[in-house]
């Protein structure tokens, strides 16, 4: 895991720029001004830009020397996913399930978010108040530089914001190809290629079926098969697709290797941590990915983690 560095500042140094004004002043005196050779008037003019072109080069190499010299620059940007002081009251008890936290996550990380293993109601309470299905009782949930709160809710799920909850959210009654044109068809949006293409660009991207003698005797057959007969893996890479069928830049996984063996769970955090890292050779620009997790092996596999407790 590594530290959350805060991004260094550069400020602006008015003595690293020169600038120069200069003026021409024709003494309408002179009567022998306008019988003066062009060739002088040339030689005055390149002596000029001469000088110009010096003190642009001299200003240059200072903000050069400059930039080398610091060890770190960063342009601030946006998180991809924040939380700002966000307070969520339990209002029968009055128990602060969710204690003034702020947190901020990028886009291009993976980051893991560490619940008291044996406090439910936080972990219930944080996915509740982060995929926007509750309000926090003060501060604010951000989705890059707009409050959360001011999406309407099916519209952040369906295309700013994917979820994956402990249950999945896919339908097992409909195959894998099914689970994802479903969603798509739910999300209103308009795609520029057929579903189906889509859908199968998305098993692929997950590795779907990697591994399972289905697949490799016939994976025409395993698209096809119910998800409620898949292997448990299928089900989650399933799962991780149709979170981002709508092209959600923000992921949102409640324990995605709960349940796996050692192996399973690696290969889902592979994946993740994938979906997560910019590809230049697929041109993806990488998402932030947030998994909720009360497992350290977990949130040692991520690139930073923040707990919710002490």
């Amino acid at each position: 895991m590594s530290e959350n560095n805060q991004p260094d500042q550069i400020e602006q140094q008015d003595e690293s720029m020169e600038s120069v004004e200069f003026s021409v002043v024709i003494d309408d005196t002179d009567a022998d001004a306008a019988n003066r050779p062009a060739e002088a008037e040339d030689t005055a003019t390149a002596t000029t830009a001469a000088k110009n072109a010096d003190t642009a080069t001299r200003a240059s190499s200072r903000i050069d020397r400059e930039l080398r010299n610091r060890r770190h620059i960063a342009l601030k940007s946006y998180p991809a996913f924040a939380f700002n002081n966000v307070i969520l009251q339990n209002r029968k008890t009055g128990r602060n399930v969710l204690d003034n936290i702020s947190l901020d996550c990028y886009n291009g990380r993976t980051v893991a978010i560490l619940v008291d293993p044996e406090d439910a109601e936080q972990r219930v309470g944080f996915m509740a108040v982060a995929s926007g299905m509750l309000y926090p009782t003060s501060g604010r949930v951000m989705l890059k530089s707009n409050d959360l709160a001011s999406f309407d809710p099916s519209e952040a799920r369906a295309h700013r914001l994917g979820v994956v909850p402990q249950r999945y959210a896919i339908r097992d009654d409909l195959d894998a190809i099914g689970n994802l044109v479903y969603t798509m068809d739910a999300s209103g949006r308009n795609f520029l290629q057929p579903k189906p293409d889509i859908a199968r660009d998305l098993l692929d991207r997950t590795e779907f079926g990697d591994g399972s003698e289905l697949a490799v005797e016939n994976y025409e057959a395993l698209v096809h098969t119910p998800a409620g007969k898949l292997r448990e893996i299928d089900r989650r890479r399933l799962a991780i697709a149709r979170a981002i069928c709508c092209e959600a830049q923000v992921l949102l996984l409640d324990e995605p290797t709960a349940g796996l063996d050692a192996e399973d769970a690696s290969t889902i955090l592979k994946l993740l941590n994938r979906l997560a890292h910019p590809d230049r050779k697929t041109a993806d620009t990488g998402r932030c990915v947030i998994i909720v997790t009360d497992n350290d092996d977990v949130a040692d596999a991520c690139d930073e983690a923040f707990a919710l407790y002490d």
